[in-house]
């Protein structure tokens, strides 16, 4: 574990050290950034590349392409005659045709590091996601917890009213039991992580990247949830200003 992080006690350095090599910031109790960070991806097998290569499916591509090329063709039965790029075929299914089922086989696990506890009930929501998470309230580990501040960093009075309810709260809790941890703020921070196919993720993103009705944490974690599955997946994936601009309505057409 990194000397530099070690302060406060081992549950919080233990839950530190995890926020920031998921690319998060925590400064003492408080968690400044949600670490966010790709743990797992779908991959084809061995004996799947020696089948794709048989049937002429285009394996230089990225491996969720070929692999949804396969679906799409397996369809129809319309395997090629011999190998040839599937670049333009595999941007036909998601531009022209919007066919994304065929990559609903692909799954993506993030973890989720340092969110506030009632943000996290929103990722929880989702009955299409497997989720594992930090066990909070009659656990140890949840003793002597972090907090996450809410808000941007230009919100200082915001930010400062949230450390001085945290503090009022941690000078009357007298000893760690699950009674006292339950009455931890609702911004005691959690970590878990959430799995979900390519489409489903899509939806997500459509209706949480949205200025109405979904709260500001949620959406900053989503962003950068946007943007690594962007830079992962670029062909299936649209850019954070795209789905801002679809609106909820969009993810039920999907």
């Amino acid at each position: 574990m990194d000397k530099k992080l070690w302060k406060g006690t081992r549950y919080q350095q233990m839950h530190k050290q995890m926020i920031v090599s998921a690319n998060g910031i925590v400064d003492d109790i408080f968690v400044l950034k949600t670490g966010v960070l790709i743990t797992k991806k779908s991959r084809i097998t061995a004996k799947a590349k020696q089948l794709f290569d048989q049937m002429n499916i285009d394996t230089t591509r990225p491996v969720y392409e070929q692999h949804a090329e396969f679906n799409s063709r397996l369809t129809y039965l319309s395997f090629k005659d011999h190998q040839e790029s599937a670049a333009a075929y595999n941007q036909r299914l998601i531009q022209e045709y919007g066919h994304r089922s065929v990559y609903n086989d692909e799954h993506v696990t993030f973890l989720i590091a340092g969110c506030a506890l009632e943000t996290s009930l929103e990722f929880v929501a989702h009955n299409e996601a497997t989720v594992a998470r930090l066990t909070s309230s009659k656990t140890n580990a949840q003793n002597d917890p972090l907090f996450k501040l809410l808000g941007y960093p230009h919100q200082p009075e915001y930010l400062e009213k949230q450390k001085q309810v945290v503090a009022q709260y941690l000078e009357q809790k007298d000893k760690a039991n699950e009674l006292t941890n339950i009455l931890a703020p609702g911004n005691k921070a959690t970590s878990f992580t959430i799995s979900m196919s390519l489409k489903d993720w899509h939806k997500t993103l459509i209706g949480r990247l949205s200025l109405h009705g979904v709260e500001t944490d949620m959406r900053q974690v989503m962003e950068e949830v946007a943007h690594q599955l962007k830079v992962n997946y670029p062909l299936f994936f649209n850019t954070i200003e795209e789905y801002y601009a679809l609106g909820n309505n969009k993810k039920y057409e999907e």
